[in-house]
């Protein structure tokens, strides 16, 4: 008797422990899985930068940790607004979003099991930053049962989570928008001082000679009248392109370029873009290899005038006066390709990737930001930016024949005629 009294002890005393290592066993485990959720969760919110896409997450990863309704409201001009719920809801009573608006205001817990508004079926948690609340996230009262001290902790961990992904969301706009004015006054320093040294030199070169028209007019024969003007005429003439341009990279850059397609013969573009150039001064030899049969492209005639007249004016400024360009073009299924070749020393390779950003010219000691010199470093940018408005690409290559030269191929897209 004494022996079965013993072994009954033992067994109860052993059932006992066997049950409460299993139960914290169980524990254990569950806590192992909160803690891989919340790990899984953080890194999850650390990939996001908006706040919809912060609430969306959010919302859908408390209702899978608690197993209850999830709403997540941010603030919105001043307003709280219902940004995400899951499962989705699209509003909120208005004694819920009283309560919301509480816990907003007052940076504490409101709703279900609480103090204030105790009878609203949301609990609302304050999305707390350093600068104050971001908004609120609600779990649903209406659960498998009360939300115990465990629950509870687990919900504040995941709103401090749901409101450091969101101040993080909030510092990249910031720093995105930073960046953005940043660039926005670099550009307009940039562009302030390319016109203020490539307007000066043509301006007092027409100045110079509208004054020797005027004041030594009557003393200077024919001839020497003759060539003033054809200066004066020039020069205006560079001036207005100049013009042109910097309206062209403003139109691009406002996403405000409109297209009037036709159906154009590239050939009469590139015969009168070469006689303007040879009728500019040009003394480099350049020779049109274009095939017979070149056929018609739908493309604003314009615009893809523009581009050519940049690419074919770029290779004629960069290279010397005794320098060879040569225009050809390759006919594809889908593209005809415009190529424009040149001889001359060629864009350093450390200026390659650079030659399409505005404000940036390639030359043998590497490329200048600015503008200075020949030019304001538009002429490629607004190429490219035609070209990718006409669904084409625009592509350079450096050197391009025995280790020196340019070539520029701007390829438009192909469309069968009607008939």
């Amino acid at each position: 008797m004494l022996a079965l009294v013993i072994f009954l002890v033992v067994a109860i005393i052993t059932s006992a422990l066997a049950g409460r290592i299993r139960e914290q066993a169980r524990i254990a485990a569950a806590r192992t899985r909160a803690m891989r959720r919340l790990y899984e969760f953080t890194r999850r919110l650390s990939g996001l930068a908006t706040f919809d896409a912060v609430a969306e997450a959010a919302a859908s990863e408390i209702n899978a940790s608690l197993g209850r309704p999830t709403v997540v409201l941010l603030t919105q001009e001043g307003e709280l607004m219902l940004k995400a719920a899951w499962p989705p809801e699209d509003a909120l009573d208005t004694a819920s979003m009283t309560a919301a608006r509480w816990a907003f205001t007052h940076d504490e817990p409101a709703g279900a099991d609480t103090a204030t508004l105790p009878t609203v079926p949301w609990l609302f948690v304050p999305l707390r930053t350093s600068q104050g609340p971001l908004g609120v996230v609600g779990a649903s009262g209406n659960g498998p049962g009360p939300l115990d001290s465990e629950a509870r902790a687990l919900l504040d961990t995941l709103a401090e989570q749901t409101a450091s992904a969101l101040q993080r969301a909030a510092l990249a706009r910031e720093m995105v928008s930073a960046r953005t004015a940043a660039e926005t006054e670099r550009v307009r320093n940039t562009l302030l001082a390319s016109i203020s040294h490539d307007f000066r030199t043509p301006l007092s070169s027409i100045l110079g000679s509208a004054t020797s028209l005027i004041e030594f007019g009557d003393k200077l024969d024919a001839k020497a009248q003759v060539d003033l003007l054809g200066q004066i005429k020039r020069e205006a003439e560079g001036v207005d392109e100049m013009v042109r341009n910097l309206l062209a990279i403003t139109r691009i850059d406002a996403g405000a370029l409109e297209l009037r397609r036709d159906w154009i013969d590239l050939r009469e573009i590139v015969v009168r873009v070469v006689n303007n150039v040879r009728r500019r001064g040009a003394q480099q030899r350049i020779e049109i290899n274009l095939p017979p049969e070149l056929p018609l492209i739908r493309a604003d005639a314009t615009l893809a005038q523009q581009a050519l007249a940049n690419v074919i004016g770029n290779a004629v400024v960069h290279t010397s006066d005794d320098a060879h360009v040569a225009i050809d073009a390759v006919v594809e299924d889908r593209n005809l390709a415009i190529r424009v070749s040149d001889d001359g020393t060629g864009i350093p390779s450390e200026a390659l990737p650079h030659v399409f950003e505005k404000f940036v010219q390639a030359r043998p000691a590497g490329p200048t930001i600015g503008g200075k010199g020949k030019g304001t470093g538009l002429g490629l940018a607004i190429a490219k930016g035609i070209m990718d408005a006409h669904g084409g690409h625009i592509s350079a290559e450096s050197p391009h024949v025995n280790g020196h030269g340019t070539c520029v191929t701007l390829a438009f897209p192909r469309e069968e005629p009607p008939p």
